[in-house]
């Protein structure tokens, strides 16, 4: 349930990516999207049901999420990941295992790291990028 109203929204208000889609890797969001990579070990249901109640900010910010959690992936993106995407994305970026949160801007680089997730800080780093900027203009 939660992934099909993320779905109807991110279709709705971010038409980046048609449904069907399909990504291998994060470079196919470079220059469309910033990314939010998130390692929640244990309990992700709040998290996850943070992340829904945000989805018009996330689409306003053009904020793709991928949230790893004991072996599975949750995401707001509208299309499909291939098979070797997730492993590809953990060994890359998310190494360990402890709670892991790594925003990546529109130009692939690595913007923000934390052990914490917290909607604000995320919306203010995003909100202080030039590029974004320019897209509040």
């Amino acid at each position: 349930m939660h992934k099909s109203i993320v779905l109807i929204l991110v279709l709705f208000i971010s038409p980046t990516f048609a449904q069907g889609s399909t990504v291998s890797s994060l470079k196919d969001f470079q220059w469309k999207n910033r990314i939010l990579l998130l390692n929640i070990p244990e309990n992700p249901d709040s998290t996850i049901n943070e992340l829904l109640k945000l989805a018009p900010q996330f689409a306003e910010r053009n904020l793709i999420w991928f949230l790893f959690s004991n072996g599975t992936l949750e995401t707001n993106f509208p299309g499909e990941v291939t098979d070797n995407f997730a492993s590809n994305v953990r060994n890359k970026y998310l190494q360990g295992s402890g709670m892991q949160v790594i925003l990546i801007g529109k130009d692939g680089g690595v913007k923000y790291r934390s052990n914490t997730f917290s909607a604000v800080e995320i919306f203010q780093r995003i909100d202080s990028m030039p590029m974004r900027r320019d897209e509040m203009q």
